[in-house]
This record gives C-alpha cells, structure tokens and sequence, in this order.
C-alpha cells in the first residue's frame, strides 16, 4: 500500500495499491511540498512569536495566510470522483488519522509524566476526536471527503461553504471548535477546489507573472497591520477576543486574501518534475510524521546551536532544520515502514 499521494480519480491524499498515474500534475505535488515545508516552519515559529512586533510573528502571520487554504484547495481539485473519495475515506484518512493521533497522545503523556515537555491543555486533549496539532486537518479530510458528493448536491455549494465558514466560530464550545471547526472553516476552499478545473488551472497559469508577484508581495501588509487572531480557523471568534461581527467581517477578508494568494502561488510555481515533488506524493507522511519532530527537535538542537541571538541566524536554522526533516519524513524506508504498519492495520480491520 502506497503513501498518500493524488490521482486524477480520488484525491490530494489517497491511498491506492494501484500504480502512480500516467499523467501526474507535478504543479500540485511542487506546491504541496513548499506547502508542507511551511507547516514545519510555521510549528518552529510558534514558541518565538510573543513579541507583538516581532519579525517571527509577522513571518507565521503571512505563511498562514494561505497555506492550510491552499492545502483544502488542492484537497477539493482532487477530489473529483465523489464515490471513490467516499468509499475509502475510511481506509484512507480515518484509519491513518487515528493511528498518528494515538501515536501522538502516547508520546505527550510520556513527554509529560516525564517532565521533559508541557502541552496546551486548551489545544491538547488525550482524545480521538479532539485532534491534537495539525492532526486536525486529516480529520477535516475524512469529513470533506464523506459529504463531497453530497456538497456537489446543493443548489450553492460555494455559497453554502462560504456562510457556514463564517457563522461556525460564533459557537460558545471550544473544545469542539478546536477539533472540528476547521471542518467548516476551511470547507470553502476545498469546495472552490472541487469546482475547480484542469481548464480553470491552464487559464490561471497562462496570465502575467507580474501581478501574481504583486499579491504576494502586497500580502506582507495583513500579516503586519492587522491583529494575529484574524486569520484564526481553528479558534472561536470571543475566545480570540473578536465580536462576531468583526470576527465574520475578518474571517471574509482573510478569504479573499487566501484566495488571491492560491491563484499567485498556481501561476508562478513550476509544474516540471524536480527534486521535492517526490515530498508531495508522501504528503500525509510528511504532514503528520514532521508534527512529532517540530518545533521540540529544533528546540532541543537550539540548545547546544545557540542561533536566537540572532533574528536571521535563527530563521536560517529554522529553513535548514524544515527542509531536511521534510527530506527526511519523505524518504523511501519510512514510507515502506509505515505503508506496512497501516497495511497491517487494515488487514486485521477489514475483510
């Protein structure tokens, strides 16, 4: 049983034991490799962001701007075959999802009952249905893949996806909205991406460099100028200190930036085959295994490589630290171990 990795049939993430696809869209494996370099990223920035104003705070502010939004896009676009991705979301993302996050729940305890790391207690909660850290996104897969068919049923399905993504972070429940917002926060994107198509992507990529450039580039203004908490998904709007009005009026901001952001990043990345396509193909792999390694390995390593004194040295730490635990998490041995550890999972479960 192979990673996770796409096909035209079933999705950004599916297991399959049949071959890779004759025609495979190496634009979407390139840009989920950055993309899963700057979740690596985004979780080693984390413990640096106290400042207000500080450079760190500033950097995660723009990588979250688009990256969990471009992700459910890429999700969407290969999700095309509704039955298929229904059939064996279970097989597929269920079952790998709660491997990892028992994974994750033994090592925190450990971690913990042996003093060598504190966790949120807000975020993390010894449960399989509170995902812990960015466990949370393969559950939103599992849901989205179960009622895409059913998504595409609806008279509005982009406009159904773009209320209910507004209105969800008024509930008062934080516990469920840590585990099960993000279903409905990202579903926007990952409906826009069920919509989209091969035609919509070569219209995309055949217009001017320039101003996809320009998006970017003028998206460094949000992540300085406005709050942290409004490009928040996973957090109610008064747990962040938002009314919900002003809460539902950044979250359509933060939207339409994302969206700006995702058509730049599709014009400007290459879609030829290079060295880190290969990290897209793994992506579950690297997206769940790189959690368990970011940011306390880096932590650890900053301790005998003292690189915070200085601002640039530590981001050039950081870079170098991501990129080689995602070449890591990706490599052929991994993958053939944990192809069959969930094999052998799901022989024991299914028939």
């Amino acid at each position: 049983m192979n990673s996770f990795i796409h096909d035209r049939t079933s999705g950004h993430m599916t297991d399959t034991a049949s071959a890779a696809p004759k025609e495979r869209d190496y634009l979407f494996d390139n840009l989920k490799a950055f993309m899963l370099f700057l979740v690596v990223i985004g979780h080693i920035l984390d413990p640096y962001i106290e400042r207000q104003d500080s450079l760190y705070r500033y950097l995660m502010q723009y990588i979250y701007l688009f990256h969990m939004p471009m992700f459910a896009f890429i999700t969407g676009y290969f999700t095309k075959n509704t039955d298929k991705a229904r059939n064996t979301a279970v097989r597929n993302v269920l079952i790998p999802y709660t491997f990892w996050q028992l994974l994750y729940i033994a090592m925190a305890l450990l971690f913990i009952q042996l003093g060598l790391a504190s966790y949120n207690t807000d975020v993390f909660k010894p449960s399989l249905l509170l995902p812990s850290s960015p466990l949370y996104y393969l559950l939103c897969v599992f849901v989205w893949k179960m009622f895409a068919k059913d998504l595409l049923k609806l008279r509005w399905p982009v406009l159904f996806s773009f209320v209910s993504g507004l209105l969800v972070s008024i509930v008062f429940d934080e516990a469920f909205h840590i585990g099960w917002g993000a279903c409905f926060s990202l579903l926007f994107f990952f409906v826009l991406g069920l919509k989209c198509t091969e035609e919509r992507v070569r219209k995309i990529r055949k217009l001017p460099h320039l101003p996809a450039l320009a998006i970017l580039a003028a998206a460094v203004i949000p992540s300085v100028v406005l709050p942290y908490s409004f490009r928040n998904v996973r957090f109610t709007y008064e747990s962040v200190g938002l009314t919900p009005a002003l809460g539902i009026a950044y979250r359509a901001l933060f939207y339409l930036i994302a969206i700006l952001m995702i058509g730049a990043l599709i014009n400007l990345f290459p879609e030829r085959k290079n060295c880190f396509s290969r990290v897209g193909t793994n992506a579950i792999l690297v997206y769940a295994g790189s959690s368990f390694a970011a940011p306390a390995l880096y932590l650890l390593i900053a301790r005998f490589i003292p690189l915070a004194g200085s601002v640039y040295g530590n981001l050039a730490g950081m870079t170098v630290f991501a990129a080689a635990l995602v070449m890591f998490c990706q490599m052929e041995w991994i993958r053939n171990i944990y192809d069959w550890v969930i094999g052998g999972i799901c022989k024991v479960i299914f028939k």
